[in-house]
């Protein structure tokens, strides 16, 4: 996924002005509402930590991802936090959670709605009575554009990064590309990440909660065409 650029994640999301503050804050508030005592949190697919940076501040935190290059970054940013290198379709930490975080559509990487199940329903076994489970969905399918180029620049201290993405869709499966040119003095590197998400619709996210034993909401997402999932554990009462 991003194994090979995850040194410059950062600074091209923060070229394209992405507010990991105020989307902490917002999530805090959406969980005091739902979960006022909350005190625990798992972030599945917290990639380099941005987000767990502003939640530790009020919450026991804890990430899990995939990808071994994304949480040594995280490593580098939360030091003492638990992270794990975990699928989180089969995760599986042996504690339980107030609250657990699937974000920035990093559900999209699953392959069908089996998978998307099983991603779900660990996330759920997670949570302890009463927990809230939050999933930012990818792109609805009505939301995707064909044939769109985009083009990132961004300044990471002496580095110049230029991200030229394209995409694909077949069927329901699109296929990312991403080229990143990355130069400093001493030269110029070339990096190439490939990503493949699936375009789910409203109603697969919400059975999936479902099915895990969770009720449902639906609230705006931060990012145009997704939409926010939430779903409440029974309380033990």
């Amino acid at each position: 996924m991003f194994s090979s650029s995850a040194h410059v994640y950062d600074a091209i999301y923060a070229a394209l002005g992405k507010d990991y503050a105020a989307e902490s804050a917002a999530l805090v508030e959406l969980v005091a509402r739902r979960r006022p005592r909350a005190t625990t949190w798992l972030d599945v697919a917290c990639g380099t930590g941005a987000h767990l940076a502003h939640l530790r501040r009020r919450f026991d935190v804890v990430g899990a991802d995939l990808d071994p290059a994304m949480l040594e970054r995280a490593r580098e940013r939360l030091p003492g936090v638990p992270l794990h290198v975990a699928d989180y379709r089969t995760l599986a930490l042996g504690r339980s959670f107030d609250v657990v975080t699937c974000l920035f559509g990093s559900i999209g990487y699953t392959d069908g709605e089996a998978e998307l199940r099983a991603a779900v329903g660990s996330m759920a076994a997670h949570l302890a009575p009463g927990g809230v489970v939050i999933v930012d969905g990818w792109l609805r399918p009505e939301a995707w554009r064909d044939g769109v180029v985009q083009v990132v620049v961004a300044e990471d201290g002496p580095r110049r990064i230029v991200r030229v993405g394209r995409s694909r869709l077949e069927g329901r499966r699109a296929h990312l590309e991403m080229h990143h040119l990355v130069a400093d003095a001493e030269g110029v590197e070339h990096l190439v990440d490939h990503h493949h998400l699936t375009l789910y619709p409203p109603e697969a996210y919400e059975s999936a909660l479902r099915d895990a034993g969770l009720a449902v909401e639906v609230v705006v997402a931060p990012t145009p065409g997704r939409d926010r999932y939430v779903g409440l554990a029974p309380d033990a009462r």
